[in-house]
C-alpha cells in the first residue's frame, strides 16, 4: 500500500478520511493514526466520543431499572390507597396497571442487555 501523499511505503490509515499515510505524512495519536497537520482535531474528537460511548453503554443497564422501579413503587402506592379508600377500584385498577408496566420493562430490559456483548471493558 502506498501513501497518499508520497511514494513512500505506507505504515497506516487516517482514522478521519481513511487514507493511506507514510511515517512523515502521520501523526499517532494512541487510538489512531491522523493525517499530520490536518486531521488530528477530529481523529481526538472522534477518539473521545468513542470513550464516552463506551462509558454511557456501561451504565445503561443500571440506569435503565430507575424508571421500572418507580413505577412498580407507584403502583404500589394507588394500590394501597385505592384499598385503603375503598369507594372505588379506580385507583386499585391504575396502581395494577402501573405495577404490570414496571415489571413488564424491567423484564424487557433484563433480556435486551443480555442480548448485547462487547468486546471492551469501560
Amino acid at each position: 500500500m502506498q501513501c497518499f501523499n508520497h511514494p513512500k511505503e505506507a505504515i497506516g490509515i487516517c482514522k478521519h478520511c481513511q487514507r493511506a499515510l507514510c511515517v512523515d505524512c502521520c501523526t499517532d495519536l494512541k487510538d489512531g493514526l491522523a493525517c499530520k497537520g490536518v486531521h488530528e482535531a477530529e481523529v481526538t474528537h472522534l477518539n473521545s466520543l468513542l470513550q464516552n460511548t463506551k462509558k454511557a453503554y456501561s451504565s445503561s443497564p443500571t440506569a435503565s431499572l430507575f424508571g421500572p422501579i418507580f413505577n412498580i413503587f407507584t403502583g404500589l402506592a394507588f394500590i394501597i390507597f385505592g384499598i385503603q379508600s375503598s369507594s372505588s377500584n379506580f385507583l386499585i385498577v391504575l396502581g395494577a396497571g402501573f405495577f404490570t408496566f414496571g415489571l413488564a420493562i424491567i423484564i424487557y430490559n433484563t433480556k435486551y442487555f443480555k442480548k448485547i456483548t462487547t468486546n471492551y471493558d469501560a
